[in-house]
């Protein structure tokens, strides 16, 4: 083997490539044979261009298009190809994001459909710890328990509407819920203008989020929307009746739902929570 006049099969075997790789590097000018017989049209490759060739490879390993890969080894400035590779570090960290997103998503949502399998689902009232949770929100102009359904799905492309504004991916978009402030529960006043969905905790973006505090909660559940407000009555009335006082703000999350399937109005099940607290008495 002459190391100065490699045959392309030849260089192709002492870097693990086809020699169809190497006719393309060709083609896209980015590695070039050393040396071509004008007689028979060989092509032969200089030892030290493995050099070249092992750049080309790791920059490629990379996923850095070769297109930008010829770009900026043309530039022949070590500079350049440390800008490259920041440029793709940033990519690499916003690919981990979107993933860390999509995972978190598809996560809650199975891990939802297992919590269903044991929740009552005939009204019963029971309680539930349930750890701190970050939400993105958005208020809205109406009050959810002065709408139907179709009502709801129209404050549901709102909610849609300001995800896409704050550049939120689209696997954040299911498990929605909205919120009764404390305040107007304790007053036994029904008044929503909070929908909300559910994102990491180490979420950090643009939009309004907030953190639903960790704590005891009282809660039932329903398939049927209309019920909510008589489930949410019925909910206060038992707080009230068992020794406990509301300690937070209402929480109404649609645990489950699987809409497409027909052209109907969405089919859901969901959660009404409240945070309690035993009363105690300031006398």
């Amino acid at each position: 083997m002459d190391l100065q006049q490699l045959t392309i099969g030849e260089m192709a075997q002492l870097n693990n490539v086809t020699t169809e790789t190497l006719r393309h590097y060709d083609r896209q000018g980015l590695l070039h044979p050393f040396y071509t017989d004008r007689e028979t049209g060989y092509r032969y490759y200089h030892i030290n261009q493995c050099a070249r060739l092992d750049m080309i490879q790791f920059l490629q390993s990379h996923n850095i298009p070769l297109r930008e890969v010829r770009r900026y080894l043309e530039l022949t400035n070590t500079e350049a190809i440390c800008e490259l590779l920041n440029n793709q570090v940033s990519s690499i960290d916003d690919s981990i994001r979107r993933l860390t997103q999509s995972r978190f998503s598809i996560g809650r949502m199975l891990a939802n459909h297992e919590r269903c399998k044991h929740m009552p689902q005939d009204g019963t009232i029971f309680f539930e710890y349930i750890k701190a949770r970050k939400i993105f929100k958005h208020q809205t102009d109406q009050n959810l328990f002065e709408q139907d359904i179709t009502g709801y799905e129209m404050i549901l492309r709102q909610l849609k509407q300001s995800m896409i504004k704050n550049r939120l991916p689209m696997s954040y978009f299911f498990n929605a819920g909205s919120l009764i402030r404390q305040d107007c529960l304790k007053r036994n006043v029904l008044y929503s203008d909070e929908v909300f969905f559910f994102v990491e905790d180490s979420y950090t973006g643009p939009g309004e989020h907030e953190v639903l505090p960790e704590a005891l909660y009282v809660c039932c559940c329903s398939n049927d929307f209309s019920e909510e407000t008589e489930c949410a009555r019925h909910l206060i009335e038992h707080i009230a009746q068992t020794g406990y006082e509301i300690s937070g703000d209402y929480v109404c999350e649609v645990i489950e739902e699987f809409p497409g399937f027909e052209a109907g109005p969405r089919k859901l099940f969901y959660k009404i929570q409240i945070p309690v607290k035993k009363f105690t008495s300031k006398a």
